[in-house]
């Protein structure tokens, strides 16, 4: 027992790779599991309306903290190899000074314009509130900036015991400020406060010890200046990216209000559970062996890319028919039942995030071909279509017209995108089989989801679906594939 103990720590911990990805992963997981504890806290304490406040509320501080970034942040990660200590030092600085100098200029027109704070929110944000969020977003940038130079410094270890501080201390303020200070919404906000002000001391000290300032060159006219060069050009794709997942919160506050502006987000966040732990990580992991295998072959790169597209769609949508054997269930479970509404988008925004995700396969052509301003203009179109289908679906079906037009908008991204991908680099796919596999699937998760809105009793309602499952397995073994396609994929990644 102990040798096969020893042998397993050797494979998983004898090179970088291996260590990033288990303390990576590691992170994601405890991340995600205290942001589905405190979504379930919050929901059962929160109104719909405080909730649908404080989602509004932390988009604005998202897009701001982007635009006071201007994603140098990102410009530091692709220079950091390329330059030396000194330099890099400079970098680290010259930044820190640009955001706190633009920060404040944010800070100043917002209290002088407090009208400003309402239009780009969609909501009333206090004085005191005010305070927070800037606050908020200036540790935010310097612990976010620390954590991002332990990723790229291949500090994977340090990476993931910042990641339990920062997760331990939002828990334990969660709790003092929520629950027994009983400080509503608010608490969310000071909570974060709390965790990234820690991390942005232990950042400080960090910088401080391996980087130490010189007084006399601790700011940079000229490096500042080329950083911008290459951060700034990124910030409209990443705001077109904020505004196709968020756009929605703000019309549906328009026309319907806060509350299901609230309910909405939480069956959202449950949408992003498949997208975090299943099509984002098999992007991930498929991606770089693809443009090493492109670089080398290009015949076998169509040919395996064909195979990915071809068993894709059978296994993510199973993967989903499994998630809604339970979801009804753990959902009434966690989530407080005034939010119960927010079960019944989840099914319409998770076949856009299928799509999504089969788009982002796709576009790794259109990288390995170094046609990536096209992306940015295909996001930009979308965006764009989006927030059309919003205003015209919104007024009439709520929440559900916002989760259609998700749907459609991620359907329309997917054709520019296959489209564009298949002039640029043409691939054979088995197209019938994949019609065939999304309306297999479609038709049980369909029926799985119509068992979970009939009111039976917990068992039998999990034996039901379990046995619905249970049969889309077999139909899928036995006439789609599937054990063949799953042997194709793992034995892809394997090589």
């Amino acid at each position: 027992m102990d040798i096969r103990k020893n042998k397993l720590f050797k494979i998983l911990f004898k090179n970088y790779l291996t260590k990033a990805f288990s303390s990576f992963s590691m992170t994601q997981g405890i991340t995600a599991v205290t942001n589905f504890c405190l979504v379930a806290v919050y929901t059962k304490i929160l109104p719909p309306e405080d909730f649908g406040k404080l989602s509004m509320i932390w988009i604005f501080i998202v897009m701001l903290s982007m635009l006071v970034d201007g994603r140098l942040n990102t410009a530091f990660s692709i220079r950091y190899y390329k330059l030396n200590k000194e330099e890099n030092t400079k970098n680290i600085y010259s930044i820190f000074i640009y955001n706190m100098a633009v920060l404040m200029a944010f800070c100043f027109l917002l209290l002088l314009f407090p009208a400003l704070a309402l239009k780009l929110s969609g909501v009333c944000i206090a004085r005191n509130e005010l305070g927070i969020v800037i606050l908020l977003i200036l540790c935010m940038l310097l612990g976010n900036f620390y954590t991002n130079i332990l990723i790229i410094s291949q500090r994977p270890k340090s990476y993931l015991f910042v990641n339990i501080i920062f997760n331990c201390v939002l828990i334990l303020f969660t709790v003092l400020f929520l629950v027994i200070l009983k400080g509503g919404y608010l608490s969310y906000l000071k909570a974060y406060l709390a965790a990234y002000s820690v991390i942005s001391i232990m950042g400080l000290r960090y910088f401080l010890f391996y980087f130490p300032p010189d007084i006399k060159k601790v700011f940079s006219f000229n490096n500042l200046r080329e950083l911008l060069k290459i951060g700034i050009p990124l910030v409209p794709a990443g705001l077109s990216l904020m505004l196709l997942t968020w756009a929605n919160r703000y019309i549906l506050n328009l026309y319907v209000g806060l509350a299901v502006v609230g309910i909405f987000s939480v069956g959202y966040k449950f949408t992003e559970i498949i997208d975090r732990f299943i099509t984002m990580p098999f992007g991930q992991a498929v991606a770089p062996m693809m443009f090493k295998q492109y670089a080398t072959n290009q015949d076998e790169y169509k040919k395996n890319l064909g195979r990915i597209m071809k068993y894709y769609w059978i296994m993510i949508l199973g993967v989903i028919i499994l998630y809604f054997v339970v979801l009804r269930e753990a959902f009434e479970l966690f989530i407080g039942s005034k939010y119960i509404n927010g079960y019944y988008i989840i099914p319409i925004v998770l076949l856009g995030i299928v799509f999504m995700g089969a788009g982002g396969l796709l576009s790794g052509i259109i990288i390995v071909k170094e046609k990536t301003g096209k992306i940015f203009l295909f996001t930009l179109a979308v965006v764009l279509f989006n927030i059309i289908l919003n205003f015209i679906l919104i007024p009439r079906f709520e929440m559900y017209g916002a989760a259609t037009a998700t749907l459609l908008s991620y359907i329309l991204q997917f054709l520019a995108i296959f489209t564009y991908a298949q002039k640029l680099l043409y691939v054979r796919y088995d197209y019938a089989f994949m019609v065939k596999s999304f309306i297999v699937s479609f038709c049980f998760l369909g029926v799985v989801f119509a068992v979970s809105c009939i009111r039976f009793s917990v068992i039998y309602a999990l034996l039901i679906k379990m046995t619905i499952f249970v049969l889309f397995l077999y139909v899928s073994y036995k006439y789609l594939e599937l054990k063949i396609g799953i042997k194709r994929i793992l034995d892809y990644v394997k090589a």
